[in-house]
Order: C-alpha cells, then structure tokens, then sequence
C-alpha cells in the first residue's frame, strides 16, 4: 500500500516539475546568447519580412561583421542601406565564435539561409514595384 502511494506521489512530483525543467532549460539556452532560438531561418526571414523588418544577419568576429550568403555586390548594398544584426553578441557572451567551429558552422548556416531568403524577397519587391510603374 504504502507502495503504491509512494509511486503516486512520486509520478505527480515529476509531471509538476517537468514545466519546470523545461524552463529552466529554455532559460539556460538563452543565456548562452548564440544560439538562443534559431531554427527555422526561412521562415524567420519571411516573417520578419512581413513584418515590415528588412534586416540581415551577421556573425560579429574579432575584426569584422561577416555576412553569409550575399554576393560582393549584394553585400555592398546590403551594408549600405539595410541594418545587418550580428547573431552573436561578443560583448553578451564574451566568447570567441573562432574558437568554436561548431557554434560559428551553426551560425554561419543560418545567416546564409537568412540572408539568402531576405535578399530574394527584398530584390523580388524591388521588381515589382519597377514593373508596377511602367505606362
């Protein structure tokens, strides 16, 4: 008898706790700073795009902001007229994304992806507002 109480309390204990765990677990994901909450880099582009959000993703290294997935020129232009967010923040997490190839892989993948989904959806607009004005 006291058995299966004991069991009973125990399988209760655990379903409230595990709420918990899980944020706790978000909490601790998101202090790493990095690599917080990026997994769908196409849909977050085209959200963000719909939102009104024409931004690009960087990756901020020791001497320069790199931009994934953009062609020379795209990139000249991107540095020119849009805001390009670094994915990681050197000061925030006061770790170098060099000296783990793993993480700077991670990120790297999706700021190409990103970027690559912004830019057609941005040059996409730029034609068809070209296209709307012709007579």
């Amino acid at each position: 008898m006291y058995q299966n109480l004991l069991k009973l309390l125990v399988c209760a204990a655990l379903t409230l706790c595990l709420p918990v765990i899980s944020v706790v677990a978000d909490e601790i994901k998101d202090q790493r700073g990095d690599l917080g909450r990026i997994n769908d880099p196409v849909q977050d582009a085209k959200q963000a795009y719909h939102n009104g959000i024409k931004e690009f993703v960087g990756i901020k290294l020791e001497q320069e902001l790199l931009i994934p997935g953009l062609k020379t020129s795209q990139e000249q232009k991107v540095r020119k007229h849009y805001i390009i967010r670094p994915l990681n923040q050197r000061w925030l997490s006061q770790s170098n994304i060099e000296q783990d190839p793993r993480r700077l892989h991670q990120l790297k993948r999706y700021a190409n992806r990103y970027n690559l989904t912004m830019i057609k959806l941005v040059e996409q607009e730029q034609l068809d507002q070209r296209q709307r004005y012709r007579y």
